[in-house]
């Protein structure tokens, strides 16, 4: 008999070199005589002895204890052997196990050839018995099976033989009663769930200790794999002691290296034989270090003592850290030429010691070493008790004890309650299954027929709800997918169905309007304040006819909308070609007619302002001409009399007609903004203030000096102020309160429209006039309506395309008899306004020309005859041209002689060479020409920039003496 006979799942051992003769021998003679170990694998020396006496116990006659898994013991290089459960020991005989064969085949052979047998239920019992003594031969673990546990294996089969025996004869008994079959159903069932449970509670523990044990065995590796780092300080010793002591700063030096290389190593230390601290590194004067002496605790002493007489390296036992923690002193002696000059120590921490321990740990796992029961290093929370793994290694010639609990999380991943949900599972199991075995039986034995009719109807019926089903899923889910809004309606014409869009457009609830009439859901109007008008619905149940697409009308909704939608509706007729109702669908069209009425809108701006910029260029050529001679007759007419109030009352007129005409060019074309960053408040503020003055009118400002800035043209949003004002003013006939209102909005993507999302200065003027009839808001900015019989229509459309020109909306709203409000949206600039320079007002215009030469250009001779007489009042010598080829050919005869001092360009020449041409090779002759731009054109962009251009000034038509005066000293300073 070999030592696998006798020590089960021991298996083929290899000593370890360590072993000793002892082991050998004890092994040997457990075994017997001539007994033969094989060695298949190489086996650690504490596992080898732990085996080893194992061996000798089975072979002395005694069953090894199995430690309780709470006082479960392991070294961490000892694995526990694994028996299998077939060679447990054997309590009943063979002759018993023969006895009970007999007896079975006996009962097998009896229930063949007997008409009566044992009752199924003993049956049932025995096979529970055996089951459970099977159960018995799997795991002791449970105190139930301790009587059965001791049962062998053949006594086991020979019950379950005579079990199976008896059922097998019973069978048709059993099939012939009602509570037979589920009885044993039953009982089959419990017998596997017990096993099953008992199994996977056996599975789980296992898997716990090894699991556990592994992490015991990495543990016990790693320390050992850390032991090379203490001895880094004895290795310096040693080579102390070879090449001799180097002097104190060569050897602090190299101390200081080996501390920043070797993880844990907090400092090193020389100690002469005295035991007193020489030096440290780092901190080579630490006061708490330095000049102490180790030999003042005993232990400590006893650890120098004990390495100056071994002439090896010594480590002390656990010490408190001046940095906190624990740790130790290794100490090696240092000898030179035989003669012993101190130790060289290093002072480690356990825990930057271990530092690779700690990462390489499984998560999870309470790790405890305890060097003579102190702790040396701690890792994790405590874990369950139950399968704590405890083993020695040694370390430094120190025993290091280790203890390895898996923590609460690990046992909860592997011991997950499997046994009791197997067996609750198991129990349940057994009770429905008996049950439900009993009622097939009864159903079979009463309604098979019937079942087989049942089936075939339920097949039939779950295939037409299905198809039914899914038909009516279909059209739910593309009903509530059309973009467009849906009502169905019965023949009378109440509700049946609202899609999502319609209810969205109408404000009910599908629920709501269901049964209700469809006119009074969706109520039409021609006009938002008219009658309502008969439905498309109500069209197609009375003609039967599909209504096409009309145009758009007014629908109000239940929350107080109005909205313009387009709608059709077609009757439903049935498979008899009867209309049993009606299907509608409409949408909303309100923006997108907003957005053709304002395309429109801007179509014919544009077009009558082709129209309207050529009409203002040419009456600027004609007011030039009146205004200059208006202005000499001035100057030569007695200062005193009626001719001087004459002129002045013409020139009045001639102003007025080039305000008209400057509201002209604003409309059609709009003159480019000559844009700066300011604040809109302060303007609002001001000129509102102004144009109301003198008037019952009273103003309450609401403006904010917090608005942020924007960039506009002071002029033209001057002259839109002054519309808007001007029509409250005659809206509320000269008294009432016009309320201005201004703040810094954000509006989202079409919450204006034409507006694109961003941030914007919102300023509102509300008037408490008699207010504007629905039917003529919509046209109050088209050029040329006004409801005054004075108006000239162009006010609110010059405002309209100027705000539009500075990337703007205006919007309108009124109330008869409660007033009109008109709300500017502009938006916010990223520029900060630069403070405006105010400069001193200049005196009466007088001579100052002294002669000098000026060229001036122009197509048309009297605006070139009033030039050249101004110019001369301001004492300049002038020539004039014709069109800009002339212009050029004059500069240049006169550039090499006497040339020009400055030269004033008509910007358009019908036909000709214009002035932006002329000052580009006026230029290419001479970089240093001074030239002035003169138009009738305000919406050219050369008016807002035209030093762009190479002007150096620019007057607009018709100019003034002052204007002409202004633009030269400009240029000529």
């Amino acid at each position: 008999m070999g030592l696998a006979d006798v020590a089960p799942g021991v298996g083929a051992m290899e000593w370890p070199s360590g072993a000793d003769a002892v082991q050998r021998r004890g092994v040997a003679g457990a075994c017997g005589a001539g007994a033969r170990v094989a060695l298949s694998r190489p086996v650690p020396v504490g596992r080898a002895r732990g085996l080893a006496g194992r061996a000798l116990q089975y072979a002395r006659g005694r069953k090894p204890a199995r430690a309780h898994p709470s006082r479960h013991q392991s070294s961490a290089v000892v694995a526990s052997p694994h028996p299998h459960f077939f060679h447990r020991p054997v309590r009943i005989s063979s002759l018993s196990s023969a006895m009970l064969m007999v007896v079975s085949g006996a009962t097998v052979f009896a229930g063949l050839i007997r008409a009566r047998a044992p009752g199924p239920a003993a049956g049932a019992l025995l096979v529970a018995l055996s089951a459970a003594g099977l159960v018995g031969q799997l795991s002791p673990l449970w105190p139930i099976w301790r009587p059965l546990r001791e049962v062998s294996l053949p006594g086991s089969l020979a019950l379950f033989t005579l079990g199976a025996a008896v059922l097998a004869r019973g069978w048709t008994e059993l099939r012939s009663r009602r509570l037979g079959l589920a009885f044993v159903t039953a009982t089959m069932l419990l017998t596997v769930t017990v096993v099953l449970t008992v199994a996977v509670n056996t599975y789980e523990d296992d898997e716990l200790m090894r699991m556990t044990g592994g992490v015991l065995q990495g543990v016990a590796d790693q320390i050992r794999a850390q032991e090379h780092r203490p001895l880094a300080v004895a290795r310096m010793a040693a080579r102390w002691e070879a090449f001799g002591m180097p002097p104190v700063a060569r050897a602090m030096g190299a101390a200081r290296l080996l501390q920043q290389q070797v993880p844990g190593l907090q400092a090193v230390v020389w100690v002469a034989p005295s035991s007193r601290v020489v030096w440290r590194v780092p901190n080579p004067g630490h006061p708490r270090v330095v000049g102490r002496f180790l030999d003042a605790d005993p232990r400590r002493a006893l650890v120098l003592e004990r390495a100056r007489i071994s002439n090896r390296p010594a480590m002390t036992s656990l010490i408190p850290l001046f940095k906190g923690g624990r740790g130790f002193v290794v100490v090696a002696p240092v000898r030179i030429q035989g003669r012993f000059i101190g130790y060289l120590g290093g002072i480690f921490d356990t825990r930057g010691l271990l530092s690779r321990l700690v990462a390489n740990i499984w998560q999870g796992y309470h790790v405890s070493v305890r060097l003579h029961g102190q702790r040396f290093f701690v890792r994790g929370l405590p874990g369950a008790t139950r399968y704590r793994h405890t083993g020695h290694v040694r370390f430094l010639g120190q025993n290091l004890t280790i203890e390895v609990t898996p923590g609460a999380r690990i046992v909860r991943k592997i011991a997950v309650g499997l046994p009791t949900i197997v067996l609750t599972s198991g129990l349940l199991l057994a009770l429905f299954a008996a049950a439900a075995v009993y009622a097939m039986q009864e159903a079979q034995r009463h309604a098979a027929s019937l079942d087989r009719l049942n089936a075939g109807l339920e097949n039939l019926v779950l295939a037409r709800t299905a198809a039914l089903r899914e038909e009516r899923e279909r059209w739910r889910v593309t009903l509530m997918s059309i973009g467009d809004g849906v009502i169905v309606t019965d023949h009378e014409g109440r509700v049946r169905v609202l899609n999502a869009e319609a209810e969205r457009l109408t404000g009910y609830r599908d629920d709501e309007a269901r049964g209700l009439p469809v006119d009074s859901v969706f109520p039409l109007h021609r006009d938002p304040e008219g009658p309502p008008v008969e439905g498309p619905v109500a069209q197609a149940l009375r003609t039967g006819e599909v209504q096409h697409l009309r145009g758009p009308v007014a629908l109000k909704t239940q929350d107080g909308r109005v909205l313009k939608v387009s709608d059709s509706a077609a009757p439903i007729r049935d498979e008899d070609g009867e209309v049993t109702g009606a299907i509608m669908v409409f949408r909303d069209v309100t923006q997108r007619q907003a957005l053709e009425e304002q395309a429109m809108k801007v179509k014919s701006l544009e077009a009558l302002g082709v129209l309207a910029g050529g009409i203002a260029h040419d009456f600027n050529n004609i007011l030039t001409a009146i205004f200059g001679n208006i202005t000499l007759a001035k100057i030569y007419a007695p200062s005193d009399g009626t001719l001087q109030g004459a002129l002045a009352d013409a020139e009045r007129a001639s102003w007025r007609a080039r305000e008209l005409t400057f509201q002209l060019l604003t409309f059609a074309k709009g003159g480019a903004p000559v844009k700066k960053p300011g604040s809109i408040g302060e303007t609002t503020r001001d000129l509102t203030g102004f144009f109301v003055k003198g008037s019952a009118v009273r103003c309450e400002l609401d403006i904010p000096e917090d608005l942020w800035p924007i960039e506009f043209d002071p002029d033209q949003m001057g002259q839109v102020i002054q519309n808007i004002v001007l029509n409250a003013k005659e809206a509320m006939n000269g008294a009432g309160v016009l309320r201005v209102t201004a703040r810094n909005v954000r509006l989202a993507s079409s919450e204006v429209v034409d507006l694109a999302a961003g941030d914007y200065v919102e300023i509102a003027f509300r008037d408490s006039g008699r207010g504007i009839a629905p039917e003529y808001l919509a046209r109050i900015f088209d050029p040329y309506f006004s409801l005054k019989p004075s108006g000239t229509g162009l006010g609110l459309a010059v405002t309209f395309s100027v705000v539009k020109r500075h990337q703007g909306m205006v919007t309108a709203d009124s109330v008869v008899g409660q007033g009109t409000t008109l709300t500017l949206y502009l938006p916010r600039s990223g520029i900060n306004p630069v403070p405006a320079v105010v400069t001193p007002g200049q005196g009466p215009v007088a001579a100052v020309g002294h002669g000098r030469r000026i060229l001036i250009m122009d197509d048309d001779r009297d605006v070139r005859a009033i030039g050249v007489r101004l110019l001369q009042r301001l004492g300049y010598e002038v020539s004039e041209a014709a069109d800009g080829q002339e212009a050029v050919r004059l500069y240049e005869q006169a550039h090499d002689g006497r040339p020009f001092d400055a030269v004033i360009l008509d910007l358009t020449v019908p036909g000709g060479m214009g002035g932006k041409e002329c000052v580009r090779r006026l230029r290419a002759r001479d970089g240093k020409v001074r030239a002035i731009v003169a138009t009738g054109y305000y919406t050219d962009p050369i008016v807002a920039q035209y030093q762009a251009y190479g002007f150096g000034a620019s007057v607009q038509k018709p100019y003034r003496l002052e204007d002409l005066a202004a633009a030269l000293t400009r240029v000529l300073a």
